[in-house]
């Protein structure tokens, strides 16, 4: 708890665009939880903004002027939602180790309405593809692009235990990638469904089809959930035993829904699959709505 950011009285009246004396007002009697200080003064944790932010409706647009940024205009941006800027701006802090910096970008986009499947499919592919374009151009070396999805891995996974969950559905589902360095991905797959209710069995990434079937065969799992990098789908090896997967998953009715960063791959065409999903924000909508 000692590490984790916390807001202000100040703070909040600030993002929600009211008096400080409304914030209190909301603290006191209107079921926003707080933390107290030693001296007495209200302290906000992410989960509980969030949690009255939904019971109320709103989202937190105003302008935020306590924290210092390397770039001013970073407020602005969020309102008008230029994403291509706050994706470069991570993208820097992050190859400059401020993961303080980074973990409290990605609470201030939460904060602003951005769940996790949007935060994936507008922020982190976009910065994905932005760190290889800076590789390519050797921009930054490889030593920072493994600084980045390291700090991107914490700092999501950080943000993602604070998220609201639903109530338990009773159903399980098994996530997993059999292509490498797909582990953040695969986390943030799990978590939407998580998020929705369901038990997640999150196997990581680098994980092969005959290991996915194995765990289709001896646990209760109601669906499987995988993602597939493009660029790895060009091994002919990384698609061995996919079609017991897919014999195993047929036999207990269990669907198969693939996550791909290009959904125009002609190597997807040999999975013959019918659920395939370019982001996380449509592998959600489909799900929520085959389980009503």
């Amino acid at each position: 708890m000692s590490g984790d950011r916390t807001y202000s009285t100040r703070e909040l009246s600030q993002m929600w665009n009211v008096s400080e004396s409304t914030v209190k007002r909301w603290a006191d009697s209107a079921g926003l939880r707080c933390l107290r200080t030693p001296g007495g003064h209200r302290r906000f944790r992410l989960e509980d903004i969030c949690e009255f932010q939904q019971n109320r409706a709103f989202e937190a647009t105003g302008l935020l002027t306590t924290d210092e940024w390397e770039e001013p205009d970073l407020e602005i941006w969020l309102n008008a939602r230029k994403f291509e800027k706050v994706v470069d701006l991570l993208l820097y802090l992050a190859s400059q180790n401020q993961r303080a910096k980074v973990r409290c970008l990605l609470e201030r986009l939460y904060l602003r309405g951005m769940e996790l499947h949007d935060l994936h499919d507008e922020v982190l592919v976009p910065l994905q593809k932005r760190m290889e374009e800076a590789r390519r151009k050797k921009s930054i070396v490889e030593g920072q692009s493994l600084l980045v999805k390291t700090i991107l891995d914490e700092s999501f996974n950080q943000l993602s235990n604070k998220v609201i969950r639903r109530r338990r559905n009773g159903r399980t589902a098994l996530c997993a990638s059999p292509s490498k360095d797909a582990r953040l991905t695969v986390s943030l797959l799990s978590k939407v469904l998580e998020i929705d209710g369901w038990e997640s069995l999150n196997l990581g990434d680098a994980v092969s089809f005959l290991a996915m079937k194995e765990i289709v065969e001896i646990e209760p799992v109601n669906l499987v959930g995988f993602y597939l990098s493009t660029s790895h789908m060009r091994s002919t090896r990384i698609l061995d035993n996919f079609e017991d997967l897919s014999a195993v998953a047929g036999d207990y009715r269990i669907p198969l829904l693939l996550l791909v960063d290009n959904t125009d791959s002609p190597v997807l065409q040999s999975l013959g699959l019918e659920t395939v999903f370019d982001g996380l924000k449509s592998f959600r909508k489909y799900v929520l709505k085959t389980q009503h």
